[in-house]
């Protein structure tokens, strides 16, 4: 073959090779541009994502302190019912003992008085069973 065609047969074959050179470039720009997009997108969804989390969580800490809100505020008017319930049952309770007393006083003073001899002896016999237990100790 000639010079002149083996130089043509060169020329053509740079011509081409450069040819598939700049769209091999051409191609790496836009994969990198593409790639670039979906870097960007993946980076603002995951922004919206932690937007969302921190809205939910903001709404799970503000019911979780309104139940514990509502659970004190239960507790307290249950204790003070409670407290009501237990001050009227020992008001109740120190009532009838009143009333036991009050009567077992009537009743010593009805004794005392329909037999005034047996109400001293046993006063005198209580008072020195005391005196003596007392001197025991």
């Amino acid at each position: 073959m000639s010079r002149q065609t083996t130089d043509k047969a060169q020329s053509n074959s740079q011509s081409a090779a450069s040819a598939k050179a700049a769209q091999a470039k051409d191609n790496a720009a836009r994969t990198a541009q593409d790639v670039e997009e979906l870097a960007e997108l993946t980076y603002d969804e995951l922004r919206e994502q932690l937007e969302l989390v921190k809205s939910d969580l903001a709404e799970l800490t503000s019911a979780v302190k309104r139940a514990g809100q509502n659970t004190a505020r239960h507790a307290a008017q249950s204790a003070r019912r409670r407290g009501r319930k237990a001050y009227e049952t020992a008001e109740d309770g120190y009532e009838y003992a009143a009333d036991q007393v009050e009567e077992a006083l009537g009743t010593a003073e009805d004794f005392a008085k329909d037999r005034p001899a047996v109400a001293l002896g046993i006063a005198a016999g209580a008072g020195f069973l005391l005196a003596m237990l007392m001197s025991r100790r």
